[in-house]
């Protein structure tokens, strides 16, 4: 994926790391959170960048410490993330949340629980939006770049709480109803019945 290679790319070109070092970086900036990488993709796609010519590598030992190996990026590694920065930036924007698929059916299970989702999706996004408040505020050292993505982020989850928010009211008010103007029909594709 080219965002994980841009991510790999840029921290090996502001210095040389060793993957450990890499990961450890992810981890600090809160790369995470805002692309889809874990810790053995890391190493994977350290490797796979170092086989196709765009990382170098070599055996450094500080000290008593063992021996670790760090990457740094070649002349093609450097052409190949110009390249990378123009295509993701000439890219569509897509804003894909998971939790859009629970929204889009709410309308097919009792309200009560319709709710309870909602607030459980509201939950975990003011979480989020803590966490980041934590990191702003803990991490002033990062480079503007990852300080302006992360500060992107916080903006995008004080939107979205606003916006289930507001949502909530509206669903809470509407009749209880399918997408046909009907109630809800159970698995069999009839209405449910009533007593």
């Amino acid at each position: 994926m080219s965002a994980i290679d841009l991510i790999l790319l840029g921290l090996v070109l502001e210095q040389p790391r060793s993957a450990y070092e890499i990961q450890k970086q992810i981890e600090y900036r809160n790369i995470g959170k805002w692309v889809r990488i874990s810790s053995p993709s890391v190493y994977k796609k350290v490797l796979v960048l170092e086989q196709k010519g765009y990382l170098e590598s070599r055996a450094v030992r500080e000290s008593r410490m063992p021996e670790k190996t760090v990457y740094s990026v070649t002349g093609e590694g450097h052409r190949h993330f110009l390249s990378l920065m123009e295509t993701t930036a000439a890219a569509p924007v897509q804003a894909v949340f998971d939790f859009n698929a629970v929204i889009a059916n709410l309308h097919k299970i009792p309200k009560q629980d319709a709710l309870r989702l909602l607030s459980a999706i509201e939950e975990n996004i003011r979480t989020i939006k803590d966490e980041l408040d934590t990191y702003l505020a803990e991490r002033q050292h990062i480079p503007l770049p990852g300080m302006a993505v992360m500060d992107q982020q916080k903006g995008i989850f004080e939107s979205l709480l606003a916006w289930i928010g507001g949502f909530r009211q509206k669903f809470r008010k509407a009749p209880l109803s399918g997408p046909d103007g009907n109630p809800p029909r159970n698995g069999s594709g009839h209405p449910p019945r009533t007593a």
